[in-house]
């Protein structure tokens, strides 16, 4: 892999960790506000991913409870991030 490649992955996986420790702090709004000044359309997509995780993360829990699956790791996991299951 080029070192180009490389340090761009780097950023990514940064900024993910950013979002993710807002997003487990409820700061996510904070988060997407400050990116929205720097670019809207960045923001806008981050917000659509923040959107999918949430509802995917909903739809999982959902489907395991009513297969009867124990959601115990998932739970914790909604929990840290504050993901609404109702």
């Amino acid at each position: 892999m080029s070192k180009k490649i490389l340090v761009k992955e780097g950023a990514l996986t940064k900024f993910l960790q950013s979002f993710f420790i807002a997003k487990a702090k409820g700061k996510e709004d904070e988060f997407n506000n400050k990116l929205y000044k720097a670019s809207p359309e960045v923001a806008a997509l981050w917000d659509d991913l923040s959107k999918t995780i949430d509802n995917n993360v909903a739809k999982q829990y959902k489907w395991m409870k009513s297969k009867g699956y124990s959601t115990a790791d998932l739970d914790d996991f909604i929990k840290k991030y504050n993901i609404d299951v109702s």
